[in-house]
């Protein structure tokens, strides 16, 4: 069995799978047989030299080039990758927030705890208490009024439902109806 990398997003696979294509398209030969050898990981292509493949790169399209990315993170094709990146999508802890949705402008002169990993973060919450957020790789722990900088209410009968906790929360569903009024507060 292989072992699967982390799956890319649906738009870093067009732009990565776009890029090789240009490789494989490209007037700088080592660039070319470079790419070549890397559509050889197909099943389709995997018995023919680099040459071959340069020699039919005309029939070549977006879709090998998605495949190629797929089977390089160690998956069967490019739809079984792009369902586990949205399968981990779906489970990430900023959605459509953004790595940067849950930490704004004026938390920076509030007390908050950073933790680079989120075991501490948990730890620290379980210890201290506040609310677990997530920024880029990172988590930290903010008190009631970084929720209420974030345009949400720290009394808000959710929070005790997910734990107090946005990365890894205990109620998914108590989760996407904070995600949905924190999405309205950054709209409005």
């Amino acid at each position: 069995m292989k072992t699967k990398a982390s799956p890319i997003s649906a738009s870093e696979g067009r732009i990565q799978a776009r890029r090789l294509l240009k490789h494989l398209r490209s007037g700088s030969r080592a660039e070319a047989v470079a790419a070549a050898r890397r559509f050889r990981r197909l099943a389709t292509l995997r018995g023919r030299t680099a040459e071959d493949i340069l020699d039919g790169r005309g029939d070549l399209r977006l879709k090998h080039a998605l495949a190629v990315l797929a089977v390089e993170h160690g998956f069967d094709g490019w739809g079984a990758m792009k369902a586990a990146a949205e399968a981990s999508s779906a489970r990430s802890d900023t959605d459509a927030l953004g790595p940067r949705g849950m930490y704004v402008r004026g938390m920076d002169v509030l007390l908050n705890r950073w933790f680079a990993r989120y075991e501490d973060a948990r730890a620290s919450l379980d210890e201290q208490g506040g609310y677990l957020l997530p920024y880029e790789h990172q988590c930290f722990v903010c008190e009631a009024e970084g929720i209420r900088l974030l345009g949400l209410d720290p009394e808000d009968p959710d929070w005790a439902r997910i734990g107090w906790d946005w990365a890894k929360p205990a109620d998914r569903a108590a989760w996407k109806r904070l995600r949905d009024r924190r999405l309205v507060a950054m709209a409005g």
